[in-house]
């Protein structure tokens, strides 16, 4: 059963540093941790801070400096650690040891060849960052200022953004690429209670939820449509293998809205990465440079050219040719979802009937909270805000074309809002413990083989 998250746990400070290494690897770090833009309110101005060597990693220091800038956002958080000596200390300790963990990770990344840091994701990453920041800051030519006003030029502030986005790609392909050659570390039970005793407090309120079973179909095309289609995606390859330019190709003639506008690109992409299984088989059959003879999904036919391979990744482009659904080929789909729901109604296996006839657009059960109905597809929330154990619900009929999708469902549990129960977070527990298991043995073994030294 796939569930909605609507839990997020919270440490304290002091936890929430022990993780910063998992954290940074995975690309979430507090924006203003390497922000020039963030001013200083410790009441030391940072101009008069003399700057030195606190630590040796490897073949790298860490700084004074860098160590303020982590410590800078959560002194923001939380000002009492601002007037608390010991508390201030042990987080500076801690910081301390993290930027070691970061610089001996990203020093083992820069060692392996067969990690390659993908520029063109650097840049997007920067351009996402500073239109982030300049909308916090009332727009472009606010952040200028704010750039200027400390000594910055916008390329200087480009080329810090590219040097953090490039370090984070290191770490996160090297941290991923150790990890896929280890075995999982087991999570005892008294580690998983210990912890939720300990952060209990922390938990909130459980929101009210809706649990369901669903039938999920799509509607088929007619033998026509497919044809067409098929013609279509035939001559468009022809083209592509006589030498046209298949980005230009694909914003001519691909109908998959998320990608169209950007000449068809998918990004680097891996195994399991949401991809229907036709499309995923065949985009990893073939080599960097080819393309792909026409694969049909469920959505239409798509023309899949690789355009480099690294490792389990691949770097590829597509385009689709749709399938044509008109009203009768909706109204097949919405008369089975009638005789389904009739069949649910006298006690039908949901999910025997979503394998026999459902499509792959939806999960097969949902487990959502009450107020995140309105983030589901137009339909779910009028249908399921006020529904009971045991109800079946539907038609529902949601997008478009080759992706519209008819539903009906079955309602098995809903629960009041109320306190989280350690069953509740015993599986979230679990795995959390377990990939700090992991990653504080990968850790373990650079420092074991590294020259460290913190200096007083």
């Amino acid at each position: 059963m796939l569930r909605f998250s609507y839990l997020r746990l919270v440490r304290n400070p002091a936890t929430q540093l022990s993780l910063a290494v998992a954290l940074g690897v995975l690309g979430i770090q507090p924006l203003a941790a390497q922000n020039p833009l963030v001013p200083p309110s410790s009441g030391v101005e940072t101009e008069e801070l003399i700057d030195r060597v606190v630590a040796i990693a490897g073949d790298s220091v860490i700084l004074l400096t860098q160590v303020s800038e982590q410590l800078e956002p959560l002194m923001a958080q939380d000002p009492s650690l601002r007037t608390d000596a010991a508390r201030l200390q042990t987080l500076q300790a801690q910081v301390i040891q993290n930027l070691i963990d970061q610089s001996l990770v990203v020093q083992a990344a820069s060692r392996d060849t067969t990690i390659v840091v993908d520029e063109d994701r650097v840049e997007q990453i920067v351009d996402q960052d500073i239109a982030q920041r300049a909308q916090a800051m009332g727009g472009e030519t606010a952040l200028m200022t704010g750039l200027r006003q400390q000594g910055w030029s916008m390329q200087q502030y480009r080329e810090l953004l590219k040097q953090d986005a490039r370090r984070q790609q290191l770490q996160q392909q090297y941290m991923l690429k150790e990890q896929r050659g280890m075995k999982p570390i087991p999570v005892t039970e008294e580690e998983v209670q210990e912890f939720y005793e300990e952060n209990s407090a922390q938990f909130g309120s459980r929101p009210a939820t809706v649990t369901f079973l669903q039938v999920v179909l799509q509607p088929q095309p007619s033998d026509s449509a497919e044809a067409a289609a098929l013609a279509e995606a035939e001559r468009i390859l022809e083209l592509a293998l006589a030498g046209d330019d298949f980005a230009e190709l694909a914003e001519r003639n691909s109908d998959d809205p998320g990608s169209v506008q950007l000449g068809g690109d998918l990004g680097w992409f891996r195994r399991g990465s949401g991809f229907v299984r036709e499309f995923e088989e065949a985009a990893f059959a073939i080599s960097s440079g080819q393309i792909t003879e026409p694969v049909r999904t469920q959505y239409g036919y798509h023309i899949i050219k690789v355009e480099r391979v690294r490792g389990p990744e691949r770097k590829a482009r597509h385009i689709l040719i749709a399938f044509e659904i008109g009203d009768q080929e909706l109204a097949n789909a919405r008369s089975l979802a009638e005789d389904l729901k009739t069949q649910i109604d006298s006690g039908a296996d949901v999910q025997a009937l979503h394998l026999e006839h459902g499509g792959e657009e939806l999960p097969d059960s949902l487990s959502v909270a009450m107020d995140q109905l309105n983030d589901l597809p137009p339909g779910y929330a009028t249908a399921l805000s006020d529904a009971s154990a045991g109800s079946v619900f539907g038609p529902i009929q949601f997008g478009e074309g080759a992706r519209a999708n008819v539903t009906v469902g079955k309602v098995i549990e809903v629960r009041d809002e109320g306190t989280f129960t350690f069953a509740d977070l015993e599986p979230v527990i679990r795995e959390r413990l377990g990939r700090e298991k992991v990653l504080q043995e990968l850790i373990g073994r650079l420092r074991d083989r590294s020259y460290v030294e913190v200096r007083p």
